[in-house]
């Protein structure tokens, strides 16, 4: 590849990389603002001091830090001669971000945590003395057109009782009573939302944490490829020296 083309595709890369922050960011604040109940595991840790930084601490550290370094990295890749120097220092930079985001991991593990919160929460579903939950419930079926945690019959069965309805949020038009005695009712999909809560959950978590990766890729890539054209050329200088 000549070395003409490297700035326009330098360029595309940064923009694609800005562009997929953007995305992770309305991902991720989509679906806390749909359920409450992901509030717990939408953080990343920093394993490398230990500690750990919101999901707000995290989305403007990355696009403070990723703005200007695209500006820049634009820059330099469309100098006609930048020098050497500048541009191995800005790339070891840009190397460094990119496995310092690499080892910032979204808790994963604290899946398991949501999956035993929202069945107990299931349980427990009571408007009248834990209104919480229930609302926490009522939030998620709406905006996230779900019933239940697997599906909806896990609202007719539960170790104390038998049930026959679902919370009123489940109905595809959430009115007062349109879920009472849901399981007695034919063609119950017409009426009300049938898939489950979690495995929608668990589908956005998923492409969050893709969207995730591609950009710590893309920002591992820009540099991975300077420095393997820098060590090509020492490569090429010490075999023309021998000979």
């Amino acid at each position: 590849m000549k070395w003409k083309v490297l700035p326009i595709l330098f360029a595309l890369v940064y923009a694609v990389t800005i562009l997929l922050t953007l995305s992770l960011v309305f991902s991720v604040e989509t679906l806390n603002s749909s359920t409450p109940f992901v509030k717990d595991i939408l953080f990343f840790t920093f394993p490398l001091i230990g500690g750990s930084l919101s999901s707000y601490a995290f989305y403007s550290s990355l696009l403070f830090t990723l703005a200007p370094t695209s500006v820049i990295g634009c820059l330099i890749a469309c100098m006609k001669s930048p020098p050497r120097t500048l541009v191995n220092a800005f790339y070891t930079f840009q190397l460094v971000i990119g496995i310092v985001l690499l080892f910032m991991q979204d808790q994963s593990d604290k899946r398991f945590d949501l999956e035993v919160e929202l069945i107990e929460s299931i349980m427990q579903y009571d408007r009248t003395n834990n209104l919480q939950d229930a609302k926490k419930w009522d939030v998620t079926h709406r905006k996230l057109k779900c019933c239940g945690y697997d599906d909806y019959q896990d609202w007719f069965v539960t170790p104390n009782e038998m049930r026959t309805d679902v919370p009123d949020s489940c109905c595809l038009l959430p009115i007062k009573r349109c879920g009472v005695d849901a399981s007695r009712k034919g063609r119950i999909e017409e009426k009300i939302h049938t898939r489950g809560c979690y495995p929608l959950i668990c589908d956005r978590l998923r492409n969050i944490r893709f969207i995730y990766l591609s950009v710590v890729f893309l920002i591992l890539a820009i540099p991975s490829v300077v420095f393997a054209r820098r060590i090509r050329s020492w490569v090429l200088a010490i075999r023309r020296q021998r000979d």
